[in-house]
């Protein structure tokens, strides 16, 4: 079975839902929440990728994902403190838990970045992946509807 091919990003259809998509207002969802030190990394991962690009679903793996990179640091700057190796009180060193930890919340990063397909190869070609998301940014920058506000008008898009 073949996979259906996405629609041109250069035809005159996909140029309006570009621009439909691209004028809302992306937050997390609510069933997903953004902590308070994550916002920076949603930022960035929201600019990854085109803004017409993001599904509801997306914006959920999206939400954990900025909040793992959040943790992330967070870890990183306490196992800098803390030592990788522990020895307590005329004990035996070990391994500082934490390093699990660090090791741990990469993988989720990893994983997240490739389900959101934001990282090397994970939609395909990358010169494919990236002349469409640059196309689909090009529209998005000369959006007449984000400016308008035609998407709030009553019988316009809803």
């Amino acid at each position: 079975m073949t996979k259906p091919r996405k629609q041109r990003i250069d035809s005159a259809t996909a140029a309006v839902e570009v621009m439909v998509k691209a004028a809302r207002d992306i937050q997390p969802p609510a069933h997903a929440p953004l902590h308070d030190d994550a916002l920076p990394f949603w930022d960035d991962i929201i600019a990854a990728r085109a803004r017409s690009e993001w599904s509801g679903h997306d914006l959920a793996v999206a939400s954990d994902l900025a909040n793992a990179m959040a943790q992330l640091v967070s870890n990183r700057q306490t196992l800098r403190t803390e030592g990788e190796v522990l020895t307590p009180d005329g004990g035996k060193a070990f391994a500082n838990p934490r390093v699990a930890v660090v090791h741990g919340l990469h993988a989720q990063i990893k994983a997240s970045r490739q389900s959101l397909n934001i990282h090397g190869r994970a939609a395909g070609e990358a010169r494919d992946v990236g002349q469409r998301r640059r196309a689909a940014k090009e529209i998005e920058a000369d959006n007449p509807l984000a400016e308008d506000d035609l998407l709030a008008r009553p019988g316009v898009y809803q």
